[in-house]
């Protein structure tokens, strides 16, 4: 009739991804350089996703369409 209750213990640890937001940044002597293209409305820190045929501002849509390569 009744069900047995689990065992309440610890859980186990969940290992959480690295933040990638040191790969978009280097270091040039003692400056620390921005190595992915800012958005030109909303300013410095936000960073613009770069595709294959555009780059885009997820904050406010801003997007430039990258010209076709001659291949």
């Amino acid at each position: 009739m009744g069900k047995k209750k689990e065992a309440k213990g610890k859980k186990p640890a969940k290992n959480k991804p690295t933040s990638k937001k040191y790969s978009k940044y280097k270091i040039e002597g003692d400056k620390i350089v921005s190595k992915a293209k800012s958005c030109p409305r909303c300013g410095p820190g936000v960073f613009l996703m770069e595709a294959k045929d555009r780059v885009y501002c997820g904050k406010c849509r801003y997007t430039e369409f990258l010209g076709k390569s001659s291949e």
